[in-house]
């Protein structure tokens, strides 16, 4: 077998190259690869990608590295996020797996964070003894509509055949529930919408920030929102077949929101992200006093773009849907999980607390 490393300087190169133009299937979509090329925390020599060749020259297996900052409370850290890793079905149980993380323990000196994992590939890292737990923040997921359709195929592909009969069920449901739902107004306050975070949303951004581990400024906010992971698109184009993780959706995009009180005062900014029929909330800064009010404009949008489900894990509106009527005709509890390499076990200690946005790590892309 043969390994390939590929550095964030050399990412451009090679989504030109032939290779990866005639390729069966490719590890990073054309658009991620170009998000990568213009993350403002990457380096030239990071490793972003490395990919496992059999002996006939063929792809076999691939991981792929977010370089990122970790703001501790004695300095900053960088670290690489693990993001995407695949082995193609033949070839597992040759070890595969093992050399992709090892590759990368190795060119990133262990300093290595992971989310968003599989029970199969949490064992795979329980097994490197290189981990400790960094946090499992409680989320609620709220179901507007139902959706059976979808939800259920993309977990089971079994489910597939019976689509015609859950979207057939999904009506019925839908039908009483849109009478349910006319019972309900939000009353969301003023807000607008930003292209961009402007010098009095950042600078009141800044009141919210002292504790977050990532710590995202304006450049790094903008630079989600201008170069997505997916993008939208009504079926997956030729690079969307070839990848194995997503790559394009009937819908995304980024919402950035200003919300005001009654005399005209920034109580809050957001930035949610709409895929398909479903709503997230990748980066949200308010006082709590303010989280029925926010609550208020997040409900607007579901039931005016016609939304499905919201997921949020942000401590004060996890409390809120918890403790007060909802649109929802179903809440359910999620959780997160989180693990951190133990190089950096010192500064845990030195940081006992700090906080973790929705869209920290790669979920803002996704």
């Amino acid at each position: 077998m043969r390994i390939r490393e590929i550095r964030h300087k050399e990412l451009q190169g090679y989504i030109d190259s032939k290779e990866y133009q005639e390729s069966k299937y490719i590890p990073i979509s054309q658009h991620r690869a170009v998000s990568h090329i213009h993350n403002p925390r990457a380096e030239a020599e990071d490793l972003v990608l490395v990919l496992v060749y059999d002996d006939t020259e063929e792809m076999v297996g691939y991981l792929g590295v977010f370089p990122d900052e970790l703001h501790f409370r004695v300095g900053i850290e960088r670290a690489g996020w693990l993001s995407c890793m695949w082995v193609n079905p033949k070839m597992r149980g040759k070890g595969i797996a093992k050399k992709l993380i090892n590759t990368v323990f190795k060119a990133w000196d262990y300093r290595i964070l992971v989310t968003e994992f599989t029970p199969a590939a949490k064992g795979l890292y329980d097994r490197t003894e290189q981990f400790l737990e960094l946090a499992k923040p409680k989320g609620v997921r709220g179901y507007l509509q139902l959706n059976l359709s979808y939800l259920l195929p993309k977990k089971d592909l079994k489910w597939e055949k019976w689509s015609p009969l859950l979207a057939m069920f999904d009506g019925i449901f839908n039908f009483f529930n849109s009478i349910r739902l006319l019972g309900f107004s939000p009353k969301p306050p003023r807000f607008s919408y930003v292209e961009s975070i402007d010098n009095e949303a950042m600078q009141f951004i800044q009141q919210f920030k002292s504790q977050e581990l990532m710590n995202r400024q304006a450049t790094d906010l903008a630079w989600m929102v201008r170069y997505p992971w997916l993008i939208s698109a009504p079926i997956p184009d030729y690079n969307a077949q070839r990848y194995h993780f997503s790559a394009v959706d009937r819908r995304f995009n980024f919402l950035n929101i200003k919300v005001f009180d009654k005399k005209n005062q920034l109580i809050a900014f957001l930035i949610l992200t709409v895929r398909g029929d479903n709503l997230k909330v990748p980066y949200a800064y308010f006082n709590a006093l303010h989280s029925d009010t926010v609550m208020q404009v997040i409900y607007q949008h579901m039931i005016d773009m016609d939304l499905d489900m919201v997921t949020v894990f942000h401590p004060k509106l996890v409390e809120h849907l918890k403790a007060n009527k909802s649109p929802f005709f179903l809440k359910r509890d999620f959780q997160r999980h989180y693990i951190i390499s133990k190089v950096f076990e010192e500064q845990l200690a030195a940081t006992p607390t700090f906080d973790i946005q929705d869209g920290d790590a790669d979920a803002a892309f996704t």
